[in-house]
């Protein structure tokens, strides 16, 4: 008996979040390629190893020659994964061409461009009615000086493209300017490589308020599916990414976010994140990112196919039933959740926000973790690696 052979997934990116795609992916036999720009956590996955291997490819052009020869040698159409900012930036720019050479969420051929900028993003949101923190565009210093009275202090300053500015920002998601005179030293200081910024207004209230969505909108209503979560800390604490996570369903963050994506025409696969704001009790909507994001995995752990659906759609190939959620899931990362929770201690009553309520989402049932696991254990160690590598060079 003969079974027939799934076609091939290309994930572009190997962060924890590339990893959780290929585990995902991979322990359901589909055979993996994995791509990145250089060495990461997920590079050394047996799922990749027991597939076509890892690229570290720093050049765009470069990549997209090597995908072209990889596309055209294969007798099925792969599906390609971006599991980052920077490569879907580099889809969005090749879209016409490598739509031809492998299956992709129509998302990276329009709408994802407008959910990855902050500002175009936000101009959606006002449109469709959803929610969200105000903002405010400057073009340069002596516009801000025109804004910085209306603006409420504290704020916090973004890049409208985080990956453009991520060497710049050295691990933060953002910067918190603490007073007016602060704002535009900080803006003065900007590198014109990292493009263009804004500034946002802070949701007061503790970072266990924020609530997080995972999902998949495909071509047809069949298809789709959610999952949320809570997030009940993360790093750097406060405006960070997260490192501690729940399964908890929300009605609510479910009808405000597929609403928004059905109205804006948006097909793939998407993260959502939102806060309660303490002043008017409404829950608004932060960002919302056309891929994979970090704390995905506890999506899967809960019981949930979420990437593994989109590629089974895309690919054209059947779907299995829909399955529901399990909450009280814990997704941990352990190194930077430590860290977070150092800071809140060593630092108590001096952070923006007061500690988060760790008991916000009731009760664990269960524990995974973004890096480490027993039948993969590889991406555990090079994560330690590529910690120490990353740590070194900016001390020195």
């Amino acid at each position: 008996m003969t079974t027939n052979p799934l076609p091939r997934a290309v994930v572009l990116g190997l962060s924890p979040t590339g990893l959780y795609v290929a585990r995902e992916l991979g322990r359901s036999g589909v055979p993996l390629l994995g791509v990145d720009k250089e060495f990461s956590c997920g590079s050394l996955s047996r799922y990749f190893r027991q597939g076509d291997g890892v690229w570290h490819e720093s050049s765009r052009a470069t990549l997209l020659a090597k995908l072209k020869v990889f596309s055209a040698a294969q007798k099925l159409k792969p599906v390609l994964i971006p599991t980052s900012d920077y490569y879907i930036e580099f889809m969005l720019k090749n879209y016409a061409v490598l739509a031809d050479l492998f299956h992709i969420a129509s998302c990276y051929g329009n709408t994802a461009g407008l959910l990855l900028d902050k500002l175009k993003f936000h101009e959606l949101c006002t449109k469709y009615g959803v929610a969200t923190p105000s903002v405010w565009q400057f073009s340069d210093i002596s516009d801000l000086f025109r804004l910085v009275e209306e603006i409420p202090i504290p704020c916090l300053l973004k890049p409208t493209l985080i990956h453009r500015a991520k060497l710049y920002m050295r691990g933060q998601k953002v910067l918190v300017a603490n007073s007016r005179k602060e704002l535009i030293s900080l803006v003065e200081q900007l590198p014109k490589e990292t493009g263009s910024w804004l500034v946002q207004e802070i949701i007061p209230g503790e970072e266990s308020r924020i609530t997080v969505l995972a999902g998949y909108s495909g071509a047809d209503t069949h298809a789709d599916d959610v999952f949320t979560a809570r997030k009940l800390r993360q790093y750097p604490p406060g405006f960070g990414s997260a490192s501690r996570v729940i399964s908890e369903h929300c009605d609510e963050s479910i009808a405000i976010t597929t609403r928004f994506i059905d109205a804006i025409g948006f097909k793939g696969i998407y993260g959502a994140e939102f806060k309660r704001d303490s002043r008017d009790g409404k829950l608004k909507v932060i960002e919302i990112n056309p891929r994979p994001t970090l704390w995905f995995y506890v999506s899967h752990a809960a019981g949930k196919r979420l990437v593994e659906r989109a590629y089974r759609d895309q690919a054209g190939l059947p779907l299995a039933n829909k399955l529901e959620q399990d909450d009280g899931v814990l997704w941990q990362y352990v190194i930077k959740d430590l860290a977070s929770a150092v800071l809140y201690r060593l630092h108590r009553g001096n952070l923006h926000f007061a500690a988060p309520d760790l008991s916000a989402g009731g009760d664990s049932m269960r524990r995974c973790w973004p890096v480490f696991s027993m039948s993969d254990p590889l991406p555990f160690f090079s994560e330690l690696y590529v910690y120490a590598v990353k740590y070194w060079r900016r001390l020195f």
